[in-house]
């Protein structure tokens, strides 16, 4: 028995360990299109609003992709949903700037389409299993995940700085990066469960003494009459949980076809986290957008320190992030998401209200602590239930993500006609929703 649980754990910390590299390389991608957009607007002459038209196109096919990847992370797992996905964005991504910088652009929206469609999917089925290795680690992990992710986007703005200061055409950098991207990969994904269920299931095994899912299991006694008699079965045989895989919407009911198929939208809890998320992504994607222009504009700043207070912003993240798991370890997550929602409301409101720059360096960093951390619990509960994980995360993330996606663009409208960092007042709203809300993140495991 210690020789299995033994074995057991050292599979699940290889698991645990792979999965913020897995992020990390999808960041670096993401991160590689966004770097080199400046050389592709010069090369085409582009105005800013036919950019637009590129990151819209992007974000339709994120979207798309979010909507149906739950069920084809449920139905192939995540090990095999990132082999392929990865592939189409090693494929779409250079064939993207290829097309469009030889000038046939219907075809190369087409294929950045295929790009963001892709990279959805891969993103649902990392946060997936980086939400069941967590699961089977027993202790937080998803934040420095999610650090990783932040990690691989600034490399690769690194990496694209470099390769436009040594003028590597577009297509060929962005073939460099994602050959590499995937080979690294591929040799990471075995050590990715292939039935990410089952080893989560054997990691709890081996690290309680017993089956989590055995329990009482209703035995018909003939001669008892037709009340069944309720027998303890110790062995390991999987037994649904009420608090988990019964009732109207398991996956035990839908076999007996008492009711209709389990759908995320249709369950209170996902939906609350699901909002909660929102709240965050348009924390994080107000600031990613906009935050420079509005220090500039209202201010006073010049353009090199509007960026440089980006910059502030992101490191702020990525750091808190890779704290991020002893902060949950040490106060839980729903203590430390009402309080991310406390600090970053704070920091807005500094960053309006506190003249000078040492005014919105202490504005923007408070703003950059508070967001960094609600997005990684929300995912983590969401994946809370082993069954649904994969729709649930989809859910989550498709809320999250069209938050970051569209959001920005309602600020961006609202501050044409009353100013940018008066605009900023419409976040803390979101902020008093998660201090109210919070609660439906409250681990189930």
């Amino acid at each position: 028995m210690a020789e299995r649980a033994a074995s057991e754990r050292s599979r699940v910390v290889r698991w645990v360990r792979t999965v913020p590299v897995i992020f990390l390389l999808l960041g670096m991608s993401f991160g590689t299109w966004l770097s080199r957009l400046p050389a592709v607007r010069d090369h085409l002459g582009a105005t800013a609003s036919e950019m637009s038209v590129y990151g819209l196109c992007l974000a339709v096919g994120s979207l798309s992709g979010l909507i149906i990847s739950g069920r084809i992370v449920h139905r192939f797992g995540p090990r095999r949903t990132i082999f392929v996905g990865t592939v189409a964005m090693a494929i779409t991504l250079p064939s993207a700037a290829a097309i469009i910088l030889y000038g046939a652009i219907p075809p190369g929206l087409a294929v950045l389409f295929a790009y963001g469609f892709a990279f959805s999917i891969c993103d649902v089925a990392m946060n997936v299993s980086g939400a069941n290795a967590e699961a089977a680690f027993g202790r937080p992990r998803m934040p420095l995940m999610h650090a990783g992710y932040s990690l691989g986007a600034v490399a690769a703005t690194g990496l694209g700085g470099l390769a436009e200061a040594l003028r590597v055409p577009v297509p060929v950098h962005f073939a460099a990066v994602m050959l590499v991207s995937a080979v690294v990969l591929f040799a990471l994904l075995r050590n990715l469960p292939r039935d990410e269920h089952a080893a989560r299931s054997a990691a709890e095994l081996a690290s309680t003494g017993h089956d989590p899912a055995t329990g009482p299991i209703p035995v018909i006694d003939s001669a008892a009459g037709e009340q069944p008699a309720f027998t303890t079965v110790t062995g390991s045989i999987p037994v649904q949980r009420p608090d988990r895989d019964s009732g109207p919407n398991s996956e035990a009911s839908q076999a007996l076809g008492s009711a209709r198929p389990y759908s995320p939208w249709r369950d209170p809890r996902i939906l609350c986290i699901g909002l909660l998320t929102l709240s965050f992504g348009l924390f994080e994607g107000t600031a990613s957008d906009w935050l420079p222009l509005a220090l500039v504009d209202g201010r006073g700043l010049s353009n090199q320190l509007g960026s440089v207070m980006l910059s502030v912003f992101f490191v702020a993240v990525m750091a808190v992030r890779i704290a991020g798991s002893w902060l949950i370890m040490r106060f839980g997550r729903v203590p430390v998401m009402r309080a991310s929602a406390v600090i970053a409301a704070t920091g807005v409101m500094m960053t309006i209200l506190l003249p000078g720059t040492a005014g919105a360096v202490a504005g923007v960093l408070a703003w950059g602590v508070g967001t960094s951390l609600g997005w990684p619990i929300a995912i983590s509960a969401a994946a809370d239930r082993t069954d649904t994980a994969a729709r649930d995360v989809a859910a989550v993330s498709a809320l999250g993500y069209g938050s970051m996606l569209v959001g920005p663009m309602a600020f961006g409208f609202l501050g044409e006609h009353i100013g940018l960092l008066t605009a900023f007042w419409a976040l803390l709203p979101f902020a008093a929703y998660v201090l109210f809300a919070a609660s439906a993140a409250r681990s189930r495991r």
